[in-house]
């Protein structure tokens, strides 16, 4: 009879050994980067209160009306599992006075883990998924800007990510936004019939989300509105085109995207995407800007600030059909125990190996199986090297290699000399 097995949640997945080397890929390259442009690390907690996130995100949001998973705790208090980064970085910031103490202080921090959001699991996309994020803090110039953006275009091109293309745009200041969302708010609402409910319920609550719809129907009302860029006040206009200017100048390529309008409420300014065609309709793989307001709206005092947050698991598909994508592999040796009568001494070499090569992995096969076995074991792991222990080794004081050199043929070589040999051959 078939046992009842217990499965993942849905959104929910295990990452298997032959898909470590991605994360481990990925997260290389994040610590560098970040070292180039030396921003600090900030490790946060997977749980914070759903206050957080009903106050920087808004309360008409999707993502805290349906997608968070919040729940009461056994106190009593309304918790949830992060759903985003950049409110907890503000959070911790706040918390332990690392952006204002008696005066404003620049700061500039990275996070990466995981984040949990009820949605419909799809390519690249779970309930529980991992990103990457850079803040910065204290920086109300374009220059902040171009950095960022300069970070991440770093990054994609040390991930060997080809084809990412930059959309951006600016939302003008709060005043500029209100003014916009009247024109989409006025403009739907004489065609309110063609709209669905869902649609409907966007409009009344966060029009411009409307402007990345994918809908062809609202799509085609919307294209004969102004852009934001056009409605955009005196002083957003000449920041952002000093901006774009200072893109064009370290060819920074990028596209002028009126679509970009990023889905959080805390949002001002530059906002800003990299996209992947291969991903399908859901292509973002790195988006953030500017959110000058929100460490004042958390409860902090004015700080201007711009961050990003790129998807680990779209990066990831991403590589996987990379026939470019190259992780150096480590090198591996099997180490066979044919003693009888010492069982332990097969554990000795592989110690006394193991500190004198921290960069390479050493397998004991099981001592148990017949030598056959454990050869073949062993041959699978590195058909080019592998290591036999013997009584006779343990008698005479030395072990025996087979080494594609003299085509798998059995050498007697002391701990000594194998060192040696190993230091001309790996290091």
């Amino acid at each position: 009879m078939k046992k009842n097995i217990i499965k993942s949640i849905k959104g929910f997945k295990d990452i298997l050994p032959d898909e470590i080397k991605y994360y481990k890929f990925f997260e290389d390259a994040i610590g560098k980067v970040s070292s180039q442009f030396a921003v600090e690390e900030l490790r946060l907690p997977l749980i914070e209160k759903s206050d957080l996130f009903h106050r920087s995100i808004g309360d008409v949001t999707d993502i805290v009306t349906k997608e968070m998973y919040d729940f009461i705790d056994k106190s009593g208090a309304s918790i949830c599992l992060r759903p985003e980064g950049t409110a907890s970085v503000v959070r911790a910031a706040i918390e332990h006075n690392l952006i204002y103490d008696r005066g404003l202080k620049k700061q500039k921090y990275w996070y990466y883990g995981p984040m949990f959001r009820h949605e419909k699991p799809q390519k690249g996309r779970y309930r529980q998924f991992s990103q990457f994020g850079a803040e910065y803090f204290g920086f109300s110039d374009t220059n902040s800007d171009v950095e960022l953006l300069m970070m991440g275009d770093f990054l994609l091109k040390e991930l060997n990510v080809e084809n990412a293309k930059l959309h951006i745009n600016s939302l003008g200041n709060m005043e500029d936004k209100e003014r916009y969302e009247k024109i989409i708010f006025d403009h739907l609402s004489a065609k309110k019939n063609s709209l669905d409910e869902h649609q409907k319920d966007t409009l009344a609550k966060n029009p411009l989300r409307l402007l990345d719809s994918k809908n062809d129907n609202v799509k085609e009302i919307l294209s004969n509105i102004p852009t934001l860029y056009e409605t955009l006040s005196a002083l957003s206009k000449n920041r952002f085109d000093m901006l774009m200017s200072k893109l064009d100048s370290l060819k920074i390529n990028y596209i002028l995207d009126n679509t970009i309008v990023r889905g959080l409420d805390y949002y001002n300014d530059t906002v800003f995407e990299w996209r992947h065609e291969s991903l399908g309709s859901q292509n973002a793989i790195c988006a953030g800007g500017r959110y000058d307001n929100l460490v004042n709206i958390i409860g902090g005092d004015d700080v201007p600030a711009i961050g990003f947050a790129m998807g680990v698991e779209r990066i990831i598909e991403i590589l996987k059909f990379n026939d470019n994508f190259k992780v150096k592999q480590n090198i591996s040796i099997g180490i066979i125990n044919d003693s009888s009568e010492n069982e332990v001494y097969a554990h000795s070499v592989s110690k006394d190996l193991r500190y004198e090569f921290s960069g390479i992995s050493f397998y004991n096969t099981d001592s148990s199986a017949s030598l056959t076995s454990q050869l073949k074991n062993a041959i699978k792991i590195n058909d080019k090297f592998v290591i036999v222990i013997t009584d006779d080794n343990i008698k005479n004081k030395n072990l025996t290699i087979k080494v594609s050199e003299n085509q798998m043929t059995d050498t007697l070589i002391s701990l000594e000399d194998l060192i040696k040999y190993m230091r001309n051959k790996y290091e």
